[in-house]
């Protein structure tokens, strides 16, 4: 018999108003009508929006579900419901056994306590007993990697000093239910991975977690699953690599054509296709040969202009980039349009997704006619056996020889 889920999400939604007093009004509205029995009418007033709408899951025990979404998207708000810090106004939220949220790491801290003080009253906080914080507490401040100073008021700590903290408590807790947001920034790099470590060791013992960063290649090694959300709705909950695919897509949709104010020339970028195809079936490999056309369109020639190409990553930037004229090859523009070809060689990208977009110039340097950021997307599908997979190594993979 399988065990009872550890969060249910039903039909969740929670609406905002953008101004202050009509929101007051409304607030004050909503209780009069609770205290009278009344349900709230299904249409959205003056000024008011959906921060997150009819959003629904399951979480089972020592599963780790990523939160995927863009800026705005509605992750934050999730958490805070499923955290009880605001409550939805439509649907239902059930959850079983002890919850934690690491959220804002350190801003519950008493900064006239010490860092003892503020450990025992945080954990208290959370759950604990004075005597289960008496048998943890060597065990925070060794992570925390702050004995030298436990005793020292906690205003005299440095941020990453108070995140540490907070991040070694929040994670001694043992709760059932574990939310992390944004907390792959805590400290330098070599605390960053020992965090990274106890939250897979936290995930290996039993605990379910909902992680929300926008880090795919570190979200990949520790989630199996993903729910992306997309203008506060689901659009997608399942596989933690099509999740990310789906969630990378929406980001580079949301990219838009920019153009300088004056520009040097007439000249635009009309397109930028793929015009050759995979030779596995199965999509994109890493080493690949990929050819695009870019099309310009002008009413005017132009002699020598320079195209640049650059390669993106919805989570890194741009990867890379070139032109034609440090090649030597020229461009000549001819109305109406104008066609290239480049060949990109032996793809050193890893599996994601991708996107190519260009800047045109005149002959000179400083000579801006035209900037396409998004012109064509491609995704990369690594072998699931690649040692090199996705993320393990960044977005790129390079050729190397150990001697």
């Amino acid at each position: 018999m399988s065990s009872p889920p550890i969060l249910e999400i039903d039909r969740v939604s929670k609406i905002y108003c953008r101004h202050l007093k009509r929101s007051l009004r409304y607030g004050v509205q909503d209780l009069l009508s609770q205290a009278l029995g009344r349900t709230r009418e299904p249409r959205l007033r003056p000024g008011e929006f959906f921060a997150l709408k009819n959003v629904s899951f399951q979480l089972q025990p020592g599963e780790c579900l990523a939160l995927l979404g863009a800026n705005g998207a509605g992750k934050s708000t999730l958490l805070k419901m499923i955290n009880g810090l605001i409550r939805p106004d439509r649907g239902a939220i059930r959850r079983r056994g002890r919850l934690n949220a690491m959220i804002e790491l350190g801003a519950g801290f008493n900064p006239l306590l010490s860092g003892r003080e503020n450990t025992y009253v945080n954990a208290a906080l959370l759950g604990l007993s004075r005597s289960e914080v008496q048998q943890q507490f060597d065990s925070i401040v060794d992570f925390a990697e702050i004995g030298a100073v436990i005793d020292d008021p906690v205003r005299t700590y440095s941020t990453g000093m108070r995140m540490r903290l907070g991040f070694a408590i929040a994670t001694h807790t043992r709760p059932d239910l574990l939310l992390i947001d944004e907390v792959f920034a805590v400290g330098d790099v070599r605390f960053r991975m020992k965090c990274f470590d106890k939250i897979m060791q936290l995930r290996d013992s039993g605990i379910a977690l909902i992680v929300v960063a926008h880090a795919i290649a570190q979200l990949q090694r520790i989630s199996s699953r993903a729910l992306v959300l997309d203008r506060q709705q689901v659009v997608y909950d399942g596989p933690f690599n099509a999740g990310a695919r789906v969630y990378e897509t929406t980001l580079m949709q949301s990219e838009v054509s920019t153009t300088a104010s004056e520009p040097y020339h007439d000249a635009r970028i009309e397109t930028i296709e793929l015009v050759s195809s995979p030779i596995d079936p199965a999509g994109w490999q890493t080493g690949d040969t990929l050819e695009v056309e870019i099309s310009i369109r002008s009413q005017t020639p132009l002699e020598n202009a320079c195209v640049r190409l650059y390669v993106k990553s919805p989570a890194a930037g741009i990867l890379g980039g070139f032109a034609n004229h440090a090649t030597g090859y020229r461009c000549d523009l001819q109305p109406p349009v104008t066609r290239f070809r480049v060949k990109l060689l032996r793809l050193p990208l890893l599996q994601g997704a991708y996107s190519i977009g260009a800047t045109l110039y005149g002959p000179g340097p400083w000579d801006f006619c035209d900037r396409l950021e998004t012109g064509v997307t491609f995704h990369i599908d690594g072998p699931p056996t690649d040692p090199n997979g996705f993320g393990l190594d960044g977005a790129l993979r390079f050729d190397h020889e150990w001697l």
